[in-house]
């Protein structure tokens, strides 16, 4: 063979070589960012998983595939360090009426039962604490802001849960630990074995709040496209300018389009408990309440054991029940009594289950 077709053939084995080589490492770092991704998220941050993410959290704790068994093993040997005053102690709010509430044939019973829109929906609205050992369900408009202030001290990101030196919105959206992180047999322990609490209010209080908050004294990116909705949706002609880079909703919009989504497509500001934390199927230790929200936080600080690392912060001196109640009835006042029936209809299930009597007109 010549000199120039010993050259060609050389360098055809190196090229060679090197396509096999270039599609190797490809390959493999492609792997083992999946794998990597997996171990660390676990189910994902609730935006654009996988579809079979989701589906991790079908099989109960025994059947757990063994990388899910062991991730499980590990972190119980990292939460076992024993402390004083650690959620041993169980304290339930209002246990008959859950149990009552949660007697319809529709409600789930376990997390087992859940569909995994739902399953997906409570676990990611979840804060997990491993240190004392926690579980805390925020709803919005429900004090959340201030326990979330609570936590991040626990965590050790700030010293005063009062004051905080960074933009709220940017406070919410930090990396939070959620239960949704977790594979499906760390999220069998940590229901098991964790003080599991929440907060509610009045329903339509809430909803009120909700409006008020996000329509009349602030617009935010996400209520600015929720406003134009509406607006485009019930507000009759053509809208002005004023109102597409100003809208004014009316309360009485707001709440026609409460009424007509269904609660999984709904913002979580007014979105139902029951779709929020699915308190009959997570069995909830404290289920705290606006109106009573200092003396509630104190029982759940000094359960989980750590009323002597922090203090929870006092309610705006300015703050009154009644002056609240008063600003709700103005609101609801200037429904029709169709509109009002269909509101209260929409949260029925959530007055049931929480012991609050149903309003009426």
């Amino acid at each position: 063979m010549s000199g120039w077709g010993r050259s060609r053939r050389c360098l055809f084995v190196f090229l060679l070589l090197v396509v096999m080589a270039t599609v190797f490492f490809a390959t493999f770092r492609t792997v083992d960012r999946r794998v990597l991704v997996g171990q660390v998220r676990g189910l994902g941050d609730g935006t654009g998983e996988a579809p079979g993410k989701r589906d991790a959290l079908r099989f109960p704790a025994g059947t757990a595939d063994a990388q899910s068994r062991e991730h499980a093993v590990q972190g119980t040997r990292e939460i076992r360090r024993e402390r004083t005053g650690a959620a041993g102690r169980k304290v339930t709010s209002q246990p008959r009426t859950l149990k009552h509430g949660c007697r319809d044939g529709n409600a789930a019973r376990d997390v087992s039962d859940l569909s995994s829109r739902q399953r997906w929906n409570a676990l990611r609205h979840i804060i997990v604490n491993d240190e004392y050992r926690f579980l805390y369900c925020y709803v919005p408009k429900v004090a959340c802001t201030t326990w979330k202030r609570v936590i991040s001290v626990l965590e050790g990101r700030f010293s005063d849960p009062e004051h905080i030196p960074m933009d709220m919105y940017k406070f919410h959206v930090q990396n939070w630990t959620y239960l949704s992180h977790y594979p499906a047999a760390s999220v069998a322990y940590r229901l098991q074995h964790y003080y599991k609490f929440m907060f509610v209010r009045d329903p339509l209080a809430r909803v009120v709040s909700a409006f008020r908050d996000k329509f009349e004294r602030r617009l935010e990116a996400f209520s600015l496209k929720e406003a134009w909705t509406i607006l485009e949706r019930y507000r009759q002609g053509p809208l002005s300018l004023q109102n597409v880079s100003r809208p004014n909703v009316t309360f009485q919009e707001f709440v026609q389009y409460v009424v007509d989504t269904p609660h999984p497509s709904m913002n979580q500001h007014w979105r139902s408990y029951l779709d929020l934390c699915q308190p009959c199927a997570i069995h909830y230790d404290f289920v705290g309440h606006l109106d009573t929200l200092e003396d509630d936080a104190k029982t759940v600080l000094s359960a989980i054991g750590a009323d002597d690392k922090v203090a929870f912060p006092a309610r705006s001196a300015f703050y009154s029940h009644a002056s609240s109640e008063a600003a709700v009835n103005h609101y609801l006042s200037q429904l029709s009594p169709d509109l009002f029936r269909k509101l209260v209809s929409k949260y029925e299930r959530d007055y049931n289950i929480f012991g609050y009597k149903l309003p009426e007109r």
